[in-house]
């Protein structure tokens, strides 16, 4: 097994939702004119939110559920950086940073104003985040609406109204993410690697050292494999977005598709559709069966556990029927997708198995 991931497909309803939006818009009727985050494709338009959003409700969700403790964070002025404590903070171990440590200028007492004194250590350490995600982007196409209001809450007589205007829209949203079970809780130590000597001093009796590699360290398994299952369950509550006080929607996934594969790839890309009248989302079965096709030697499953589990909300897909009567009957599909239930359920199955992964390949 050389590179075993969780990787998965999500589908979100956003319903009157601005959930990400790209500021002021310039030539329209209002000054104050909001558009939400858009793609173009020809004619159509497709609302999105970035990866960074996305990631930083998938954190709130660990700091405020799992017990996760923010990574300090230095301010400069032309950059920002967490602590680089992979060790300390969960979130630096998953999530990834660039910590760029500048020397500190100073004066010795007694030594001339330009003498320079270093403090610490000083450097660029950089983690590439073992939990890697794309954009969450509407399924259905010029979907986006314009709303237009006004504040004239209490205010006197002769007083003008402020109008603005902003967007928003209904439609569902469909992402993938991977987590590299071997990169979490693994560190290299060195300058333009994950750990600087301090890190790795402050926290040596919690490490273990490389067999092979004696730059590599390694967190315990059960640390790691905690970890990854924090971030598989706080998938199942997701939550956050913009502009919320008055569209309020609600970002758990509805639809999950999610798997071990013996690889980096996202393979479940696009799996989610519109019907033949823009209107509803299918899951693409036939595009699936041949994801499934390439990538059947790289599922990782044991004799008692299928590679894939699949969980949704009733009258969400408008193929429902045909998707669950394939993946029970049809062998492309049974021989690999266990259908669980809902989707909290079914993110709950996997980061069951994720202890399971860890024994029996890393």
């Amino acid at each position: 097994m050389a590179y075993p991931v969780v990787t998965g497909a999500v589908l979100i309803e956003a319903n009157g939702a601005a959930l990400n939006n790209a500021g002021q818009s310039e030539g329209v009727r209002v000054e104050n004119a909001i558009v939400v985050k858009q793609i173009r494709i020809g004619r159509f338009r497709y609302p999105y939110v970035s990866g960074q959003a996305w990631r930083r409700w998938w954190r709130e969700v660990l700091y405020a559920d799992f017990g996760w403790t923010p990574s300090e964070v230095t301010r400069e002025a032309k950059s920002a950086y967490t602590k680089g404590d992979p060790i300390a903070y969960e979130e630096d171990d998953l999530f990834g940073y660039m910590a760029a440590r500048k020397r500190a200028r100073g004066r010795r007492r007694g030594a001339e104003e330009s003498e320079e004194v270093v403090e610490g250590v000083t450097g660029t350490y950089r983690r590439i985040s073992p939990l890697k995600n794309s954009l969450l982007i509407s399924v259905l196409p010029n979907i986006i609406t314009s709303d237009f209001g006004h504040f004239s809450r209490n205010l006197p007589p002769d007083t003008d109204i402020i109008p603005f205007e902003a967007e928003h829209y209904t439609t569902y949203l469909q992402g993938v993410f991977t987590i590299s079970l071997s990169d979490v809780g693994r560190f290299e130590f060195g300058e333009m690697r994950d750990l600087s000597e301090d890190i790795l001093q402050a926290h040596t009796s919690k490490l273990r050292q490389d067999d092979n590699n004696e730059r590599v360290y390694w967190l315990p398994k059960e640390v790691r494999s905690k970890r990854v299952q924090d971030v598989i369950r706080a998938l199942a509550r997701l939550r956050g977005g913009a502009h919320l006080a008055r569209n309020l929607s609600d970002v758990n996934p509805v639809v999950v598709l999610v798997g071990f594969v013996d690889g980096g790839n996202a393979p479940f890309q696009r799996l989610f559709s519109p019907d033949e009248n823009n209107e509803r989302v299918v899951l693409n079965l036939e595009r699936l069966a041949s994801v499934l096709t390439d990538y059947k030697a790289y599922l990782l499953k044991s004799d008692s556990e299928k590679a894939i589990f699949f969980g949704y909300r009733p009258t969400v897909l408008a193929n429902e029927r045909e998707v669950l009567e394939a993946f029970q009957n049809q062998d492309s599909f049974k021989d690999c997708i266990e259908v669980v239930g809902t989707p909290q359920q079914a993110l709950e199955k996997v980061a069951e198995i994720v202890p399971k992964v860890y024994e029996r390949a890393l």
